[in-house]
């Protein structure tokens, strides 16, 4: 595709979905979270300036299939998506409704069901609403709500309730669990990261196509094996069932899968001698994958998914100094990227940007 078009694909956003990121006021969070949200915000805004017509959302904790990706509702017209960001009984008040494009989003299914195994459709009881919760609702939140701002006679409100009917539409993918029995998780780690870095090519050649304006949203939380203190609120800790897969003491894996993904991210590896770089294939398939499962990244399957996606395009770094000179060469321009580790799981937030110039 011409740089010069200004349709297809015109963003990636990596987001995360822990609702403590939700409300900046709380007089009891983590460190971190404020850092967080401000970022996040920050790329609401941009997007709102990127005016997508539609958008993707990739999730991993929506209505998921046993290694299968699951599309909301293709063919399905008039159909919502809605829900709330419930955690531990808080950010209730938060919630997301959005318009479903069945239309398009059966042209999406088609083209995978072509070219990729195992791809299914969910269609909800007789078209009624599609339920969300906190891996849709959060990352929307951050999507929408610069958008919905704008529509608003008074700006300086805060908004909790993210409604869009019309423009931009969106289409929801869950993807893939692990399985139900220990062989077939095994076997099914190693054998997604070719089928998700090849859902990524599928996408991104699907959406070269597309006359509109296409924003991907990534929804997905990094290593879940962070050490965590006592001392943090309930709300923030892991539930009390799970403390065997979430120590207290943490894992030595989990700060160093982020910091693979930090890298991969940012270009911080690259050998070029230029100020542009791609994503590093072996950062992500082979580092981080050799100790996902220790880590315990639900954000993992993305990752995947955004190597497919961004394979070799060239991409500018613009984070820490956006005055600086676009590189024509550059297909991408990473504006907007932060890592944190406010409780027991990292989270991080990049936003790309397609150069047009």
């Amino acid at each position: 595709m011409a740089k010069s078009s200004s349709s297809g694909l015109i963003g990636v956003a990596y987001l995360p979905h822990g609702t403590m990121l939700l409300d900046p006021n709380r007089e009891d969070l983590p460190n971190g979270v404020k850092s967080l949200h401000l970022t996040c915000m920050k790329i609401s805004e941009k997007i709102a300036e990127l005016n997508p017509d539609l958008i993707i959302l990739l999730t991993p904790h929506g209505i998921n299939l046993h290694q299968a990706i699951n599309i909301y509702q293709p063919g399905v017209l008039d159909s919502t998506a809605s829900g709330n960001a419930e955690w531990n009984n808080n950010w209730i008040d938060y919630s997301v409704d959005v318009k479903l494009d069945g239309e398009t989003c059966q042209d999406l299914y088609l083209y995978l069901k072509q070219n990729l195994q195992r791809v299914e459709g969910m269609l909800a009881f007789c078209g009624f609403n599609v339920p969300l919760r906190w891996g849709e609702v959060v990352p929307l939140y951050f999507t929408l709500y610069q958008l919905v701002l704008k529509t608003k006679t008074n700006n300086n409100s805060t908004l909790k309730n993210i409604s869009i009917q019309s423009k931009p539409k969106v289409i929801i993918i869950a993807q893939p669990m692990k399985g139900t029995t220990t062989e077939e998780r095994n076997s099914y780690i190693e054998e997604q990261r070719t089928y998700l870095v090849k859902f990524g090519r599928l996408i991104r050649s699907w959406c070269n196509k597309s006359s509109q304006r296409i924003l991907l949203v990534i929804s997905g939380d990094q290593a879940h094996t962070h050490a965590w203190s006592s001392q943090l609120p309930t709300i923030y800790q892991p539930d009390p069932t799970c403390f065997s897969k979430f120590p207290q003491c943490g894992t030595e894996h989990s700060k160093l899968f982020d910091e693979i993904i930090h890298d991969w991210i940012t270009g911080k590896r690259s050998n070029s001698e230029t100020n542009l770089y791609k994503l590093d294939e072996k950062l992500i398939i082979n580092e981080a994958g050799n100790i996902e499962k220790f880590a315990l990244s639900c954000g993992y399957v993305g990752s995947l998914t955004m190597q497919g996606i961004m394979e070799n395009d060239l991409i500018q770094n613009r984070i820490d100094d956006s005055s600086k000179p676009i590189e024509p060469s550059s297909y991408w321009l990473l504006t907007n990227f932060i890592s944190s580790c406010p409780t027991y799981y990292g989270m991080m937030a990049a936003l790309y940007i397609r150069n047009f110039e």
